[in-house]
């Protein structure tokens, strides 16, 4: 995974902006279409299943329409006076006829023809216990029926009851019937029987219609009364478990046909209309769904990919030509700009990259300048050490002259500032030993003794073996020179000023320190803030080389451990110490002069001579 990575990181951010987005487009518009897909898939299917149950709810009333015209007529029939009469043996023989036209028997044939429909009945028959009977059909014959005796004792079981009766699938009819009772002792007088015709029951189911491929069939008490096909055995036993007023599931027939079946149950007669659909018929009309689904998915990726290609050329765009500028930068085309027109963070990047440009340039001819300045101030001081040398000569003059006149006094004062002239224009080293400082600070206190007419006392106590180790030029003297002017100038003689030199766990510690009048701590932080150097700058009388730039100097070439620390106190005198390490391999430090002081790396060398 991360080699892939790696890979992708080796092409353009265009290519890498595409993929990323396709990394992450793709599966979503996936995961959307799949979504999308099965939330629709099971909304038509949903569909399907409810039409074609509702089709089958409509069957259902139909249905029970039609059985409960049929038991209507056998109520009719057992209820009819001239039925009731005909059965009753109690009943007066000289009964007389509402119609005395007809006989007895035309009369109750009249009546079994009323009710009788060809369409709809084989046959109608009236059982009497008294031993008559009356058929009515089409038939020239009545059929025999199978088990006739098992029927009446149904409905004597019935109490009085309808009762449907279903007779093997051989045979057409399906038996209606219902005890005759009279209707004011409530006797049994006999039996009414009306064979529905199974061909019409089937008829009817098989008209249904779902648009699906789907079959409906009717069952009764665990028999199949109409079949419509798409019906095996275990399903037939699988319904009788069914008792619900509708349900649903999903089947496989034995043929290996998943359907999804439904059924509602009658509440009239009590059978279950059950509808079966095969599901190669709801995923037929999920075909087109498929199809718009795949044809959506490319359409979106596609259109994806051009969109993302735009996006990612507008964003890329900007940056190639912000890398075609650097490369034309680098070569020194400082005439080079990008547009600023954007208002996004690529038109900030560009506006930044001018500015920039144009810093560049003004620092670069500030540069130029400043480099012109820097030969002419080296040629100006070129012509400056013309006087040095000339007051050195002059001093040497002196000096010679008031050895001749035995003015002793005189030759070394003369000697002290002609050595320390020497040092001022032959000594341009940035480094010097810690030797060479101290003869330049000892020649600089002679001078100041003379000046101040002794009144100070001088003490050493130098560690001799470390007059070795390389020092910045200058930075005891101005230690030495502030002693003198700030901390013993106070007008009393008596006062001393003692330099040491000695070493601590490999630290070298120089310290000037004065019996004079001190200072304080507030002062001491003062003389370490940048802005007190600032200020010593522009003193003409200073030596423009204060606390703050010595420590500075120290710091810079040996690090931030080193420097200068200051104790005293007012009226108590003043200790400062510089602090430096002690180097066995000073060689490094040719380097650092060599970075401050470009081409005077050879001066700095000659400090091992």
């Amino acid at each position: 995974m991360l080699a892939k990575l790696s890979r992708t990181r080796k092409k353009s951010i265009r290519i890498q902006l595409i993929l990323g987005f396709l990394v992450v487009l793709i599966p979503l518009v996936l995961l959307l279409e799949v979504g999308l897909y099965l939330y629709s898939s099971r909304i038509i299917e949903e569909k399907t299943v409810g039409q074609a149950k509702e089709t089958v709810e409509q069957f259902v009333n139909s249905l029970d329409y039609f059985m409960e015209q049929n038991i209507n007529k056998i109520e009719m029939i057992a209820c009819n006076p001239t039925i009731q009469m005909t059965l009753n043996p109690a009943e007066d023989a000289n009964y007389q006829s509402e119609n005395p036209f007809y006989t007895q028997d035309q009369q109750i044939q009249r009546i079994m023809l009323k009710e009788y429909s060809s369409v709809t009945m084989n046959d109608i028959e009236l059982y009497g216990i008294n031993g008559t009977n009356y058929y009515y059909s089409i038939w020239s014959e009545k059929p025999e029926i199978p088990d006739e005796e098992r029927l009446l004792l149904t409905a004597d079981e019935a109490k009085g009851k309808w009762v449907l009766i279903s007779e093997d699938e051989q045979s057409d009819s399906v038996h209606l019937l219902k005890q005759v009772k009279d209707l004011q002792t409530y006797k049994v007088l006999g039996y009414i029987r009306v064979g529905l015709k199974r061909s019409y029951i089937e008829k009817m189911a098989s008209g249904i219609n779902f648009d699906s491929g789907g079959t409906m069939s009717i069952l009764y008490k665990g028999e199949l009364l109409a079949s419509g096909g798409l019906v095996d055995e275990k399903l037939i036993q699988k319904m009788q478990g069914e008792n619900g007023a509708d349900g649903r599931f999903r089947y496989r027939l034995d043929s290996g046909t998943e359907c999804e079946v439904f059924y509602v149950h009658s509440s009239v007669v009590g059978w279950n209309c059950m509808g079966v659909i095969p599901l190669t018929y709801i995923q037929k009309e999920l075909a087109g769904l498929r199809y718009a689904s795949v044809l959506l998915l490319l359409v979106a990726l596609i259109g994806g990919i051009i969109l993302i290609s735009k996006i990612a050329k507008s964003l890329t765009s900007p940056i190639s030509e912000t890398a075609d500028a650097l490369a034309q930068f680098s070569t020194g085309d400082f005439d080079v700009r990008l547009s600023v027109d954007r208002e996004d963070e690529i038109g900030k990047m560009n506006e930044v990259f001018n500015t920039a440009i144009e810093d560049i340039q003004v620092l670069m001819q500030k540069v130029t300048q400043a480099e012109i300045l820097k030969r002419e101030m080296e040629y100006k001081t070129l012509q400056s050490q013309m006087n040095p040398h000339f007051l050195y000569n002059t001093l040497d003059a002196i000096n010679w002259m008031a050895f001749k006149k035995g003015e002793r006094e005189i030759c070394d004062l003369v000697s002290a500032i002609s050595d320390l002239l020497r040092e001022s224009i032959n000594n341009k080293q940035s480094l010097i030993t810690l030797g060479q400082e101290l003869d330049y600070v000892k020649n600089y206190l002679h001078i100041q003794q003379v000046r101040f007419h002794d009144y100070f006392t001088i003490y050493y106590d130098i560690d001799e073996s470390l007059l070795d180790q390389l020092i910045p030029k200058l930075v005891v003297q101005p230690i030495v020179e502030n002693a003198i002017i700030h901390g013993l100038d106070n007008g009393q003689s008596g006062t001393s000023l003692l330099i040491s030199v000695k070493e601590y766990e490999k630290t070298i510690h120089i310290m000037v320190r004065d019996d004079g009048v001190g200072i304080s701590q507030e002062r001491i932080e003062e003389l370490f803030s940048e802005k007190e150097n600032e200020t010593a700058k522009q003193k003409r009388f200073h030596t423009n080389l204060g606390i703050y730039a010595v420590s500075k100097r120290i710091q810079f070439l040996y690090g931030e451990e080193y420097g200068v620390e200051i104790e005293s106190k007012e009226g108590a005198g003043t200790t400062v110490t510089l602090k430096i390490p002690h180097l066995e391999d000073q060689q490094h430090l040719y380097t650092i002069c060599n970075f401050f002081s470009e081409g005077e790396e050879d001066e700095c060398k000659d400090t091992d001579n």
